[in-house]
């Protein structure tokens, strides 16, 4: 009789405990949930209406878009941080009373989430090391990108790759809008425009504004595409096609579209930082499709698609050059019957190779590979060899005969669009600082006002010259103006974030082809920024990749909270 008793006091007792300990589980879900449905509302914001947004035409339409990102990301971080909290709160004391719960230590053994804290810590010091605090806050006027914007981009990078459940149409709803961005450019290159903006001129394109923010941002979201389809026409692996789980989502001709109309748009927009990102990311394609026939047979697909986009463009262009109203060197270069004939030939050849020898199951991935290594190596060899010839062509005018009269083998102020002189100005800045500066940085987006009030005379003089009155705000180049505002402590967490990053969204495009397409987007957005810049536009579009990758990675090895 005594037995019966305990036994039942034991089974109410726990009943009592899971009664207990379904109420922290049940807030955990709902706290989850309001997290993961918050981060999605910050990309509609971001992905969807940030790109369209401005108040008066191209008037200030840089700064529209950096006050608009502060706001959004101000009050998605003072809504969602506190509830992060709570929800670690709880996770913790479930912890302590022996339950399973997901443990936060684990987002710090990925050595990308070590560099996003290294940098948001370099943030941190180099604030409160700054001189220029009230401008180190917020950024330069009109500019933005200072403290916090740049915490802004760490921690939704940490919210949306811990706390949001991975969505693929999210990608959809980001080439939609960029699908009619790409339209406007394009149609703004030859004198068309459908929506009429204040002081609209050939300096700025679409609804971005002027051609390097347009470039930063186009380079992600179409190489997004781009990878897509490589990855959906190849398959993960040679052995299951994602376009099994993505058919009906985002079929592959209107992705093919969409690649066409970037495309057409990257090659017109009129910055070349654009077109050589896209040549290192066809190239890195190229190394990576070497192994298995039908990712080779893909890559082939997208550059007849890179080459149809140069006809179409070259027609046009033929038909009425009145109404091309800017042009650049990769344009002309793209454009060209000497390049766009053979890239043309080639790449058809090797479709037709490839997809005879997967039609028969004689393809060679081994001797492919073996291509690929020396085309990547012919290709690093010819970098080395122009620059080595620039840098002969500089100190000693006149070596390379008919050539030496080329600009681009000359290093100068004037060297590519006066990139010379922004990195020399950068590079000037950084030098002049005192030991604990140069670890430190001089303050967040604060290199001009450095510049202007603490710049030697040599240095301000330099920009004056190549410049007149406009405020250098960054060097035209992305390491390099965090180098000089953050400081060595800064540029190795940046440098050590997007580089691991890249490295390992690209490995797991077998298995996890979402995160290599967010690696392919990385690796773009790096090498267009070797000559440009961190724009508020371009870097929310990036981080939001960014975050979506490493959730998708982590989602794949079961880490997700």
């Amino acid at each position: 009789m005594a037995h019966g008793r305990k036994g039942i006091h034991t089974k109410k007792r726990e009943n009592r405990d899971k009664r207990t300990d379904s109420v922290p589980a049940a807030a955990c879900r709902f706290l989850r949930g309001f997290l993961d449905y918050g981060i999605c509302l910050y990309f509609i914001l971001i992905l969807a209406a940030m790109p369209f947004y401005c108040q008066d035409g191209y008037s200030h339409i840089g700064t529209d878009k950096a006050v608009f990102f502060c706001k959004v990301s101000t009050g998605v971080m003072c809504t969602l941080l506190p509830v992060a909290a709570v929800y670690l709160a709880i996770q913790a004391a479930v912890l302590r009373k022996g339950g399973k719960v997901w443990k936060l230590s684990g987002i710090f053994r990925n050595r990308t989430d070590f560099f996003a804290v290294l940098y948001g810590a370099a943030l941190v010091i180099s604030y409160l090391c700054s001189r220029h605090k009230e401008v180190a806050l917020w950024g330069a006027k009109r500019w933005y990108m200072g403290f916090w914007p740049q915490m802004f981009l760490i921690l939704i990078y940490f919210l949306v790759s811990v706390f949001w459940k991975p969505r693929k149409w999210m990608f959809g709803l980001m080439m939609a809008v960029a699908a009619v961005v790409f339209v406007l450019g394009y149609l703004n290159r030859f004198s068309v425009y459908p929506i009429q903006m204040k002081l609209q001129n050939p300096q700025f394109i679409s609804t971005i504004g002027n051609i390097n923010w347009y470039c930063g941002y186009v380079v992600p979201v179409l190489l997004a595409g781009v990878g897509l389809l490589w990855l959906n026409e190849g398959g993960a692996g040679g052995k299951k096609k994602i376009s099994d789980k993505f058919r009906g989502k985002l079929p592959a001709a209107a992705c093919a579209v969409y690649i066409l109309a970037g495309f057409g748009t990257l090659i017109t927009q009129g910055s070349d930082s654009g077109i050589v990102a896209l040549a290192v990311v066809l190239l890195v394609m190229f190394w990576l499709s070497a192994e298995a026939g039908d990712r080779m047979l893909s890559f082939f697909r997208i550059m007849l698609l890179l080459c149809g986009a140069c006809m179409a463009t070259a027609v046009i262009w033929k038909a009425v050059p009145e109404r091309m109203n800017y042009r650049s060197g990769g344009m002309d270069m793209l454009l060209s019957v000497r390049v766009l004939v053979p890239m043309t030939v080639v790449s058809l050849f090797f479709f037709l190779w490839v997809y005879g020898k997967q039609k028969k199951g004689t393809y060679c991935g081994r001797r492919m590979q073996y291509l690929a290594l020396g085309t990547a190596a012919a290709a690093a060899a010819g970098v080395v060899l122009l620059l080595t010839m620039a840098a002969v062509n500089t100190l000693r005018p006149g070596s390379l005969g008919a050539l030496s009269s080329n600009p681009f083998f000359t290093f100068s102020d004037s060297w590519g669009s006066n990139r010379g002189a922004t990195w020399k100005a950068g590079w000037m800045c950084f030098t002049e600082q005192d030991i604990l500066h140069k670890f430190t940085g001089v303050g967040p987006d604060s290199m001009w006002e450095e510049i202007r009030t603490r710049g030697s005379e040599g240095l301000r003089e330099m920009i004056n010259r190549n410049f007149g009155n406009l405020n250098l705000v960054n060097a035209h180049n992305e390491w390099l103006t965090i180098l000089v505002n953050t400081g060595l402590l800064g540029l190795t967490g940046f440098a050590g974030m997007m580089v691991t990053g890249i490295a390992g969204f690209l490995r797991e495009g077998r298995k996890n082809p979402f995160a290599c397409v967010c690696g392919l987007s990385l690796l773009g957005y790096t090498v267009n920024n070797i000559f440009s810049f961190q724009q508020a536009m371009g870097v929310a579009v990036l981080f939001a990749i960014f975050g979506m990758g490493r959730a998708f990675q982590k989602t794949e090895k079961g880490n997700q909270p």
